[in-house]
C-alpha cells in the first residue's frame, strides 16, 4: 500500500489538492521521480496528463513497473546504481488502479475500498444472493494489493471478508496456489459472520462514546511521537525492542514474539515465531499463521498484559517511561491502523503504554 504524501498545485488562483508517491521513469535509464496525483484527475509524471494518457505511459514502460537485471538507475544529483536481482511490489495494472483510487479519494468520492465496505454493510443488513454477488464484485474491483487493508485489521486482514464471499468447497485464495489450500467450510462462514457481528458491536460502542470527558485536559509534557531510533525517538516503546519477558506460556525475546506466539493455534508455527531472530521476523511468521478464532476480541487484553510484563520485568525501562510525564505516546512507526497512529489509526499501542505508565506512577507514588 503506497504512503501518499500531500501536495497541491495552483490553477487560475485555485488550490487543487493532491498527493504524491515515488515511481521510476524510464528515459534511457531509470530515474526515481515523484508521481503527483490531483483531485481534478490530472497526473504529473514529467508533465501533466489525464488518467487515460497515464495508462498509456504505464503500458509503454515510460512509467516502469519492471526492472531488468543490470539496468541502470539514478536519483538526480544524489546517486546512481545498477539493479541486481530487483524485486517489484506492483504490477502495471495495480499501479494504475491505485492511482485511479487516489484520484477518487482526493476528489472526496468513494474509492473501490469504500464501495466494497458499503456493499459489505448492505449484505450484513440483508444477506441476500443479490447482495452477496454485489459484495463479491466490489471486493474484486479493489486493486489486488490493497485488498488486505480493506478492513483496517492488521491481524485478520481481509480473511473474514474473503471467507464470507467464497463458496463452500472453493479454495480461499485460488490466485495464490499453496496459500490456504483447504476448501472453505461452513464453519469458516460462521466464523466470518461472528467476526463482523463483533466488529459492528465495537463500532457501535465507539459511536456511542461521549466526545469529551469531564477531566479532559491538555497534557503538559511534549508528545513522544516516534518509537524508533531517529529524531529523538524512544525505541524502547516499540514491541520489537529486545527486552525478554517470561510469562506462564514461556519466555520470549520481545513483546512482538510473545504476541504472535499467543495468537497462533499452530504449535509448529509458534516454535518458529519464538525462534525468529528479530521481532520483525516473528511478526512476518505470525501474520501468515492460523489465528485463534477469538483473537480479534482478546488481542487488546493480551497486548496490555505483555506490555505490563515488559516494564515490570525491566526496571531500567520504567524510569524512561515515567519520564515521558503525561505526554501523549503516539505510535507513528507502526503501519497497522489498529496499533499505530498512521493514516488516522487508532493508536492502541500508544494508549496501552499510557495506561501502563499511569499504573507505574501510581505504584511508585
Amino acid at each position: 500500500m503506497a504512503n501518499f504524501n500531500r501536495t497541491y498545485r495552483i490553477v487560475d488562483g485555485d488550490r487543487i489538492e493532491g498527493s504524491w508517491r515515488h515511481v521510476f521513469i524510464k528515459n534511457g535509464m531509470y530515474f526515481l521521480s515523484d508521481l503527483k496525483i490531483y483531485a481534478d484527475g490530472m497526473i504529473d509524471c514529467w508533465g501533466l496528463v489525464d488518467l487515460a494518457t497515464f495508462r498509456k505511459k504505464v503500458a509503454s514502460g515510460w512509467i516502469a513497473t519492471t526492472f531488468p537485471q543490470g539496468a541502470r538507475a539514478s536519483v538526480h544529483h544524489l546517486v546512481r546504481w545498477t539493479f541486481d536481482e530487483p524485486e517489484v511490489w506492483l504490477t502495471s495494472e495495480q499501479l494504475i488502479a491505485e492511482v485511479a483510487d487516489e484520484i477518487e479519494r482526493l476528489a472526496k468520492r468513494p474509492t473501490t475500498s469504500d464501495k466494497c465496505l458499503a456493499a459489505l454493510d448492505n449484505y450484513l443488513d440483508e444477506p441476500t444472493d443479490e447482495h452477496l454477488t454485489a459484495l463479491r464484485d466490489a471486493y474484486f474491483a479493489v486493486p489486488g494489493h490493497l485488498r488486505l487493508y480493506i478492513l483496517g485489521d492488521q491481524d485478520s486482514k481481509d480473511i473474514p471478508l474473503r471467507m464470507m464471499i467464497t463458496p463452500i468447497g472453493d479454495p480461499l485464495y485460488p490466485e495464490f496456489p499453496g496459500v490456504y489450500t483447504e476448501p472453505v467450510k461452513q464453519s469458516d462462514h460462521d466464523t466470518a459472520w461472528e467476526y463482523f457481528r463483533r466488529r459492528r458491536e465495537e463500532e457501535k460502542r465507539w459511536e456511542s462514546a461521549p466526545p469529551t470527558w469531564q477531566d479532559d485536559t491538555e497534557p503538559r509534557s511534549p508528545s513522544v511521537v516516534r518509537f524508533d531510533k531517529h529524531d529523538g525517538g524512544q525505541p524502547y516503546l516499540a514491541n520489537d525492542y529486545p527486552a525478554p519477558i517470561a510469562i506462564a506460556e514461556g519466555t520470549f525475546p520481545t513483546v512482538e514474539h510473545a504476541y504472535w506466539a499467543l495468537a497462533t493455534t499452530d504449535s509448529e508455527t509458534r516454535d518458529r515465531i519464538v525462534e525468529a531472530p528479530t521481532g520483525r521476523e516473528a511478526r512476518k511468521i505470525g501474520q501468515s499463521a492460523p489465528l485463534r478464532s477469538d483473537w480479534n476480541v482478546v488481542r487488546l487484553a493480551v497486548m496490555l498484559r505483555l506490555v505490563r510484563e515488559k516494564f515490570r520485568q525491566h526496571p531500567d525501562l520504567v524510569a524512561k517511561l515515567i519520564a515521558t510525564g503525561d505526554g501523549r505516546l503516539i505510535n507513528g512507526v507502526e503501519l497497522s491502523q489498529y496499533w499505530g497512529a498512521m493514516q488516522q489509526g487508532r493508536n492502541w499501542l500508544g494508549r496501552i503504554l499510557e495506561i501502563v505508565r499511569a499504573e507505574l506512577v501510581w505504584d511508585n507514588s
